[in-house]
């Protein structure tokens, strides 16, 4: 069997969950919660990401680039998504899925290195933490023994927000 590397890119994202207990546990039990983050660093095309298809600037600008609305799975009247996310529409319309677009901080650092640290840390640009965001908020509500794990970070060279 030949997978193509976007294929390979899914079934890689996904190994590490096969044998999550936590993970497995909160599929099994409806009415636990479960937060699944997904952060798209480095070489993700935001705009053909989550589409602008509502801006005439979209296209303008893009005129090679530019997903067409006709092939936008449309969210909002404004924007949409890549049609190869389609299957991420019925979480949308079922009020499962939710967007942060444009995340920023006040006074700018303009290393991006740092920035990173401070979206990861949700500190203060003159503030360095060792913690991230989401791990301070686990400590802050421990989860019941019987979880096998409060977070799983896939294939990041650090721990993000945990």
């Amino acid at each position: 069997m030949t997978l193509t590397r976007r294929e390979f890119v899914k079934l890689a994202a996904l190994a590490p969950f096969a044998g999550t207990s936590a993970l497995a546990s909160a599929m099994v039990q409806p009415s636990r919660k479960l937060l699944i983050l997904v952060e798209l660093r480095g070489g993700n095309d935001g705009l053909n990401t989550v589409v602008p298809y509502a801006d005439p600037a979209y296209a303008a600008l893009r005129p090679r680039l530019a997903i067409a609305s006709d092939q936008v799975v449309k969210l909002t009247e404004k924007a949409g998504l890549h049609p190869s996310l389609e299957k991420l529409h019925a979480r949308w319309e079922a009020r499962e899925l939710a967007i942060v677009q444009g995340v920023g901080y006040p006074q700018p650092n303009l290393s991006h290195f740092r920035s990173i640290e401070i979206w990861d840390t949700a500190s203060k640009s003159d503030e360095y933490l060792e913690a991230g965001w989401l791990a301070r908020a686990f400590a802050a509500s421990p989860s019941p023994a019987s979880f096998a794990a409060d977070g799983v970070v896939v294939g990041a060279g650090s721990m993000g927000p945990l």
